[in-house]
């Protein structure tokens, strides 16, 4: 099938064809000529249970007629393979770009079977590192948490976001693991993270992320005006600004750290993983630190590698929610933690509205609540003119010492 044919069958934009162009002779020697196999009763009786959406009768009543638009237009069947192959296999960019209006309101059903169909591909990294197969179906939750999220901006249909699709090459390609209530991505340590150095004694020093511009409050801002943090090392000596547990940098002084006194907690090879909070389940306090606990067994033992950190950049995160709802889980998870301020990737100031509205196009003062997590965000918004992100970190050597707030009631500091 020539690409311009099939993108007019689609409806797919110029955008989609100058998208596909480069790959899509790859994409189409490798089509079966049919129906993926990921669109079969076996498969999705199989892997859709392992999602654990509610939604799952429904889910599948519209799945049969998605299939049944696949049998009967063969551009439809072969879609369904591109955001397979090309997406998740191919690691084609801009998924959103590809979405098409040909399956109607069960577009998101589409989406969410083309999301299902990473399963096998999970399992395959995890049988080739040695890790049980039940991560890999445990990862499949997710899906059920971005279920709920689409649900929210399409009128209690359950979908998925063409938009979050790549996620799942993460897991396939073994960078994400699903450990407990958290997934945690592989990486070193990311440049927004605070900068965390040790004595022998116990003793922290933390700094604050370079190339943050930071308000008068300690937090992240996007004015050219701005205090900007930095990092300066004259010999033994590194100089930055230091960042409070409850995750404000402190603009108006300096710290400098001797390091041969203090040693950084992180080297430049280590691993440190950082925590992504799939939607969809509460997040009460025990449950997220036996995450923790858990990730840092599970990464000695199948990685060989013992972690020293775990980091986390998350809406989440927001020293906001303290504020206007400290009894609730997020807040107590931020009060555990040794928070510190997050970049800001834009000036729109809506970060975390996307997953707590199903949309994020509008002002989130705009749509009517219906839980109390939008109520909570839309109070903070109307309050502070901005939603933010925020940022943590935990040392795994202190995991046995959480709780009542342990990095603010009972860390020293420099």
């Amino acid at each position: 099938m020539e690409l311009k044919s099939f993108c007019e069958t689609m409806n797919l934009s110029d955008e989609a064809r100058g998208l596909l162009v480069p790959k899509w002779k790859e994409i189409f020697a490798h089509w079966n000529g049919g129906l993926p196999d990921f669109l079969s009763g076996a498969f999705i009786g199989k892997y859709l249970p392992m999602i654990k959406s509610p939604d799952e009768q429904e889910i599948l009543r519209r799945a049969e007629d998605v299939i049944a638009l696949c049998r009967k237009e063969p551009a439809a069947a072969l879609y369904m393979h591109v955001l397979h192959y090309g997406v998740l296999k191919l690691k084609i960019t801009a998924s959103s770009t590809l979405a098409t209006p040909f399956f109607g309101d069960n577009s998101g059903i589409a989406y969410l079977l083309a999301a299902l169909s990473s399963a096998p591909l999970i399992e395959a990294n995890c049988r080739k590192r040695g890790i049980p197969v039940t991560f890999a179906h445990d990862a499949l939750q997710w899906i059920g948490g971005t279920v709920a999220i689409y649900k929210l901006a399409h009128d209690g249909i359950p979908g998925h976001s063409l938009g979050q699709l790549y996620w799942m090459h993460h897991h396939a390609d073994g960078e994400l693991y699903r450990i407990g209530r958290f997934e945690y991505l592989l990486h070193r340590l990311p440049v927004w993270a605070p900068l965390v150095f040790r004595n022998s004694a116990g003793k922290l020093a933390v700094l604050t992320a370079p190339d943050i511009k930071l308000g008068p409050s300690g937090l992240a801002v996007t004015k050219d005006e701005a205090v900007t943090s930095f990092i300066e090392e004259d010999g033994p000596f590194v100089t930055g600004i230091p960042v409070s547990p409850e995750g404000f940098a402190k603009v108006g002084e300096r710290l400098t750290v001797d390091r041969r006194e203090f040693s950084p907690v992180c080297a430049p090879w280590d691993l440190v993983p950082s925590i992504h909070i799939p939607g969809g389940l509460r997040m009460n306090w025990e449950d997220a630190l036996d995450s923790l606990k858990q990730a840092k067994s599970f990464f000695k033992r199948y990685y060989k590698r013992e972690i020293p950190m775990i980091v986390c950049g998350s809406w989440i995160l927001n020293p906001a929610l303290e504020k206007f709802a400290p009894e609730g889980n997020m807040a107590r998870f931020r009060r555990e933690l040794f928070c510190a301020p997050m970049i800001r990737w834009s000036d729109v100031g809506r970060d975390g509205m996307f997953f707590a509205f199903g949309r994020d196009d509008v002002d989130p003062t705009e749509i009517t609540p219906v839980n109390s997590i939008q109520r909570v965000l839309q109070e903070i918004f109307r309050s502070e003119g901005t939603l933010r992100t925020g940022a943590m970190f935990v040392l795994t050597s202190d995991l046995d010492k959480l709780g009542n707030a342990y990095y603010r009631t009972s860390q020293e500091l420099l």
